[in-house]
């Protein structure tokens, strides 16, 4: 067996768990390590990288549960919103062609960036309910469909539903994720369009990156997590 592609995805899901714990877009690293270290085609690659959202969860909750962060109880609520978005995002990825994929991704990597140079101001009112779930469940069609930068898209649709807490905003996106990448790998597995090496390979580094990066963030505050991701 060659190790070196199980190590650079190891490496790769390290980065990838740490950066979207505290932000997101990082499962990009995960795309790349797919296709080059694995050479899985695009369609493979993407639906597999929602086994490493269901560890980027997971332990993300954990650690924040054992740096003595309590979950904000309206994260479930949110989470079940997100559920049929899920669902309905990871058919999308089973029958759109890769082009759509690669220009959607484009537009989200640039948001990305546009967003962490420049911060959404957040309101300490909450919004209204109805936009709450509204873009609970845009995450999960996110989620389902791509993946890759469903942070952003959690802070762009539930950001003034947290206010200012950032450390709660990032807590919360911990049981969203859980649920939503539960959910569409499900699906995507159930199509056989899981490869479950590479997947369970990048879980691996992205559990071990979630787990620290929460605690690290409990500890240092959302700006010293923007230095980190830009």
């Amino acid at each position: 067996m060659d190790w070196l592609p199980i190590v650079l995805t190891v490496v790769a899901g390290v980065a990838m768990g740490a950066i979207n714990n505290v932000a997101g877009g990082a499962g990009v690293l995960g795309l790349v390590a797919f296709e080059h270290f694995f050479k899985l085609p695009l369609e493979c690659a993407n639906a597999s990288t929602r086994v490493a959202a269901v560890a980027v969860g997971a332990f993300s909750c954990l650690g924040f549960v054992a740096a003595g962060r309590k979950i904000p109880r309206r994260a479930y609520g949110h989470a079940l919103i997100a559920l049929p978005g899920a669902l309905l995002g990871a058919q999308l990825a089973l029958g759109l062609p890769p082009l759509a994929f690669r220009g959607y991704l484009i537009v989200v990597i640039i948001l990305l960036l546009r967003q962490q140079l420049r911060p959404i101001e957040t309101s300490r009112q909450p919004s209204a309910f109805w936009l709450q779930a509204l873009g609970a469940f845009l995450i999960g069609l996110h989620m389902g469909y791509v993946q890759v930068g469903t942070g952003l898209v959690v802070a762009l649709a539930l950001s003034r539903a947290y206010g200012q807490d950032m450390i709660a905003l990032n807590a919360a996106k911990s049981i969203v994720v859980i649920v939503t990448a539960v959910t569409s790998a499900t699906r995507l597995a159930l199509a056989g369009a899981v490869s479950w090496t590479p997947a369970i390979t990048l879980a691996v580094g992205c559990a071990i990156g979630s787990f620290a990066a929460s605690k690290w963030s409990v500890r240092r505050g959302g700006e010293s997590v923007r230095r980190i991701v830009l």
